[in-house]
């Protein structure tokens, strides 16, 4: 539609598509600070409360006339928060509070892990993958640390992919490959790859020079993925979660540090991280992703990824 001056008016961009199901990356722990914090899930508004040290997420939409309950609404006894548009009580979860005929909004499933915060949403049906026994034993013997929060103008399925683009990884980052890479499904159905890198030995590491580096990533569901860094014995991890947004997606990656880890395998994995990312995002913002694909024997592991993708876009 155009104004009188023939000027665009009305929606900017189109809307986000939904999240598919199973476990999101919702925020690093650094963005929910106060009691009240309004965030998205794709299309999806949410709003996360902080409840005696813990962290509850609900929808985010006041069901009395659409306002975001994060944007301004307040903590009050019910319990309950109070809607920025017209003051009313809107119930949390479950029960009973103000009274007859009151407003409630509907709390999901959540995976705190102090620097990353995952939420699975309770209207949206999809099998675990495994996902919350994977994070609940790696948050027993590490630290998850938030690294990054970046947009992309990329969907958020081709941030995952990068996992399984291993042909990419000497030409942008300059790490070789050895090993042929192993692509199959897991115990709990979710799309496991697992290879070796020769790189050069991490600050913390007593050998020097190049160093055998062992890669395995678990996608949980086309928006998430967990890599494992290391042998097995003494490995770190990097949680990578991409959700949509108008024109792109929001990547967010924590680390998780083996807690009997140096004090300086921290530091290098957050930088690590974001020098990564940001060699990443030279490639998405400039990548034509209407433009024909020709994959060959080498994208084998990406051929895998997306197909695992196809099987959510098939239940939904």
């Amino acid at each position: 539609m155009n104004s009188a001056n023939g000027e665009k008016i009305g929606p900017a961009a189109t809307p986000p598509a939904a999240a598919p199901g199973g476990w999101q990356l919702l925020a690093l722990g650094s963005e929910v600070t106060g009691q009240v914090t309004g965030l998205s899930l794709g299309s999806r508004a949410l709003v996360a409360v902080r409840d005696q040290g813990k962290v509850r997420v609900f929808d985010g939409t006041c069901p009395h006339r659409g306002a975001h309950l994060g944007h301004g609404g307040y903590v009050t006894d019910g319990p309950g928060i109070i809607c920025p548009f017209h003051g009313k009580w809107i119930g949390l979860g479950s029960g009973t509070g103000s009274g007859t005929g009151e407003l409630r909004v509907r709390e999901h499933e959540v995976i705190d892990c102090d620097g990353a915060i995952f939420v699975r949403l309770a209207d949206l049906p999809a099998r675990d993958h495994g996902f919350a026994q994977a994070a609940t034993d790696i948050a027993s013997t590490h630290v998850v640390i938030g690294a990054v929060t970046g947009e992309a103008s990329v969907p958020p399925e081709l941030i995952i992919e990068n996992a399984f683009d291993f042909a990419h990884f000497p030409t942008v980052h300059l790490v070789s490959r050895l090993a042929r890479p192993e692509v199959r499904l897991g115990d709990d159905g979710e799309l496991s790859i697992t290879t070796a890198f020769r790189t050069k030995a991490p600050d913390w590491e007593v050998s020097e020079g190049d160093f055998t580096s062992r890669f395995h990533a678990r996608a949980f569901n086309p928006h998430l993925v967990v890599t494992e860094l290391g042998p097995a014995d003494s490995s770190n991890f990097v949680f990578t979660g991409a959700t949509a947004v108008s024109g792109g997606c929001v990547a967010r990656i924590a680390v998780a540090i083996r807690r009997t880890a140096p004090d300086a395998t921290a530091a290098a994995l957050v930088e690590g991280a974001k020098f990564a990312f940001e060699q990443d995002l030279a490639i998405w913002n400039h990548l034509d992703v209407s433009a024909p694909v020709r994959l060959d024997s080498r994208d084998t592991p990406v051929m895998a990824f997306r197909a695992f993708c196809a099987s959510f876009a098939a239940k939904r």
